[in-house]
């Protein structure tokens, strides 16, 4: 878990000041974290009963939002923690958006991300 973020579970992303987390309450961001959720900005468009994945542009929406806020200089000294609240749709959705963001720009096999993400006892439901 990392530094001074209470949450039910929390990973990090691979980048040293990037990390997911599940939480059951909204945290306020203070001088060293930014909590950021994309929870009801990028959203699945269903056709029936399904909820995801997300598709390629909110992939892409969602990367440019992270590489933004990593390189945001009034974000250069915070941690940024992306977090998901208690719907397990939306949880499934932003573990999707994380794990891509860490194959495409850290460089992770798609392996690692998964391990990462299923770090502890979490899991998630299948799409």
């Amino acid at each position: 878990m990392p530094r001074g973020v209470t949450s039910e579970k929390s990973q990090p992303a691979g980048a040293d000041r990037l990390c997911f987390a599940i939480l059951y309450s909204r945290p306020k961001s203070s001088s060293n974290v930014h909590y950021f959720s994309i929870d009801n900005e990028l959203e699945y468009e269903n056709f029936y009963a399904d909820f995801g994945p997300l598709n390629l542009a909110m992939v892409y929406r969602y990367c440019c939002k992270i590489n933004k806020k990593l390189k945001s200089i009034t974000m250069m000294r915070k941690k940024i923690i992306h977090f998901t609240g208690s719907d397990q749709r939306k949880q499934a959705n932003a573990a999707f958006l994380i794990g891509c963001y860490m194959v495409i720009y850290l460089g992770r096999a798609p392996e690692e991300a998964y391990r990462i993400l299923m770090c502890g006892d979490t899991s998630y439901i299948p799409f």
